[in-house]
Order: C-alpha cells, then sequence, then structure tokens
C-alpha cells in the first residue's frame, strides 16, 4: 500500500470489522472491512475499505478434522549424552 500523499509505504495500523453480509440462510457471505494505514515517511493517516470473501476462506468439513502430530521421540536418542556423539581427528 503506498500512501496517497507521498507515496511511501505504509504500516496496517488497524482493522475494524463494519458489516458481515449474510445470505437468506444466515451464512456470513462477504465482510466489509475498515483498515487504517499509518505512511511510514510523512506520518499520514488514511484509510480504506475492503470487502473480504469469506466463502472462499471456508474449509471443507474434512479439511477441519485432519490433526498433525508431532511424532515422539524415542528413548534411546533421549538417553544418549551429546559429549559421546563428538569425535576428534
Amino acid at each position: 500500500m503506498e500512501c496517497p500523499k507521498c507515496g511511501g509505504g505504509c504500516l496496517l495500523s488497524e482493522e475494524e470489522l463494519i458489516k458481515v453480509l449474510e445470505e437468506r440462510a444466515r451464512e456470513a457471505v462477504k465482510a466489509v472491512v475498515k483498515a487504517s494505514y499509518v505512511c511510514r515517511a510523512c506520518s499520514e493517516r488514511f484509510s480504506r475499505l475492503f470487502v473480504d470473501d469469506l466463502a472462499k476462506r471456508k474449509r471443507p468439513p474434512e479439511a477441519r478434522a485432519v490433526q498433525y502430530t508431532a511424532p515422539a521421540e524415542s528413548q534411546t536418542e533421549q538417553e544418549t549424552d551429546p559429549a559421546e556423539n563428538l569425535k576428534f581427528f
């Protein structure tokens, strides 16, 4: 995002949910979001409105059910002393 005043780079200061648009089935379809920015160069504050399509972000039910777990470390790896693995030439 560029500053409209000086053309410098900007940082996202805050986001505010303005409105959630729903269909007849009472399912959220789109969200209107106000994003406030601050210019790095001239410190000018400005904002933009965005419409975010929530239907595209929705995951299928089977994707939510998958959980990933880290494999358990074996006891032999934990019991060995790191100094034993050092080799000197």
